[in-house]
């Protein structure tokens, strides 16, 4: 497909708010230049090898200038790159999206707007206040906060105070108290209500209503911080009766695992295979539902390797066995024999065993049904089992560059020849390390690691900030992820009888941790 630059809206926080044509043109972006206001699991979505690059402003603190920016999609584009602007809410309302496209425009490059849900609509809606409603308004206006600091310049307060219908004020909380003033000195009722929306559509979301005399205590009071959203008007009255949201949450908040951060460092989302879509296991959704807040921050970045992998099919037939120890193993593969043109056929005479049940789903998507699979997912469970068959012989496991050591010592120990292939590599996702970094400072509550390797790989991203995962509960998703964790001086609190994602997540739901 041709460059082109997609300015995308990426709705209001929440990320179920994404439209469908946002899911698709993430999905096939070669770069993503994303802002501060993009809930970071939309980026989830994109390619493992797409490039992403966060240019995020922050009230007074503008790490990257607009046109800078500007530049950086034109230089992307022009490299023959399918480039994705990705926008907090709409990128035509406030969101500066016209400036850059029309600089794309100038410069001669392709660009496609997808209009993304607006927190002007969405938000007052997650607090129970519809922006319009028959008898109550009949208007919406919108401003940008950024306009507030005057009394006349920039808008005309004189006209604005006597609007009807309902007002909207985005980024508008510095700027609350000449907001206030200006309403009052130029007609509206001190007794006109108004609500402050906090992080809207997201498990932070906080809503304080009042009237214009007494929302700036209200706001102190409540310890208000941006992002935040203003909402002027009789719809605010409405939020009594309709404020569904916010009810829902604190019914969550009573729960267990209520306010609980729990960070997941590995790979986590699974591709639909009929819409292509990535969604996230029923456990994580259980773990919302109880009211925690779910962090994914993968900390490992996998990339195929093939030169060990075409070696071993040119020699397929002098294998006895073919072990898979993971699904990434099994993708690169079938990677492999797509690029070699490798006929299946051939491997009629191999044996296939696989140490979970991932990787033995992976493989039977591909029609290899493996023959041996443990009951517990571990590489020692596997070594029993392969033992019981009593037979030897050449072994080629399919593995990570810095996996698989244990199981092959085991393997020649038992009699077996068997050699390491190295299918994909595991570096640490320096990507993610700002994020990693400021979840940690945060404060964390639970940690899942899902291998040595992701643990090995917080400890070269996170730096000094690793020791915060001390204070938090460990949870290893098996034991050789478990003795690589307590080798570093940190304590595992959860194993799983069942070595999976889903079992540590339904270990801790049993907990209640």
């Amino acid at each position: 497909m041709e460059a082109k630059v997609f300015l995308v809206g990426a709705g209001p926080g929440d990320p179920g708010l994404l439209t469908l044509k946002a899911v698709e043109v993430i999905r096939h972006a070669d770069s993503i230049v994303y802002d501060r206001l993009a809930n970071h699991e939309i980026l989830e979505l994109a390619r493992d090898d797409a490039e992403l690059v966060d240019v995020g402003k922050r009230p007074d603190r503008h790490p990257v200038p607009q046109e800078e920016i500007n530049r950086i999609l034109a230089k992307k584009a022009l490299e023959g790159k399918r480039v994705v602007r990705l926008k907090g809410g709409d990128p035509f309302v406030f969101g500066r999206g016209g400036e850059e496209a029309l600089f794309l425009t100038k410069m001669g490059i392709p660009f496609e707007v997808i209009p993304g849900i607006t927190s002007a609509i969405a938000v007052p809606a997650y607090a129970g206040i519809p922006v319009t409603h028959r008898n109550t308004s009949s208007a919406l206006h919108i401003f940008t906060g950024h306009a507030c600091a005057q009394r006349t310049e920039d808008i005309d307060w004189r006209i604005v105070a006597k609007l009807d219908g309902t007002l909207i004020f985005l980024m508008g909380l510095r700027k609350i108290d000449k907001i206030v003033e200006n309403l009052l000195v130029y007609g509206k009722s001190p007794e006109t209500p108004i609500a402050v929306i906090m992080e809207g559509t997201t498990l932070r979301q906080k809503t304080v209503c009042g009237r214009l005399s007494d929302i700036m205590e209200k706001v102190r009071s409540a310890a208000m911080k941006n992002p935040a959203l203003i909402v002027v008007g009789d719809v605010v009255n409405l939020s009594k009766d309709l404020d569904w949201y916010e009810k829902g949450l604190n019914r969550a908040r009573e729960r267990e695992m209520s306010g609980k951060r729990i960070l997941i460092t590995g790979s986590l989302s699974e591709e639909d295979k009929d819409t292509g879509m990535r969604f996230l296991p029923q456990e994580v959704a259980l773990l919302k539902n109880e009211g925690a807040e779910v962090i994914h921050c993968p900390v490992l970045k996998i990339s195929p390797a093939y030169h060990d992998l075409e070696e071993l099919l040119e020699k397929i037939e002098c294998f006895d066995w073919l072990i898979f120890t993971s699904k990434n193993g099994v993708e690169s593969f079938f990677a492999a024999l797509g690029k070699k043109r490798f006929d299946a056929r051939r491997l009629k005479n191999v044996r296939i065993a696989a140490t979970g049940a991932r990787t033995r789903e992976m493989l039977e998507e591909h029609f290899l049904f493996p023959d041996v699979v443990p009951e517990e997912y571990t590489s020692l469970n596997l070594l029993e089992m392969l033992e019981q068959e009593k037979s030897v012989g050449n072994v080629a496991v399919v593995t990570s560059d810095i996996g698989g050591e244990e199981l092959i010592s085991g393997l020649r120990r038992a009699g077996f020849c068997a050699r390491k292939v190295v299918a994909y590599k595991n570096e640490p996702n320096y990507e993610k390390r700002d994020r990693l970094v400021r979840e940690l400072d945060r404060g964390i509550d639970i940690a899942i690691f899902t291998s040595p390797s992701t643990f090995r790989s917080i400890q070269v991203l996170a730096g000094e900030s690793i020791e915060k995962i001390k204070s938090a509960r460990i949870a290893a998703i098996g034991p050789t992820t478990k003795k690589a964790i307590e080798k570093e001086g940190f304590k595992v609190d959860i194993m799983p009888e069942e070595h999976t994602l889903e079992g540590i997540i339904r270990e801790i739901l049993k907990r209640g941790m």
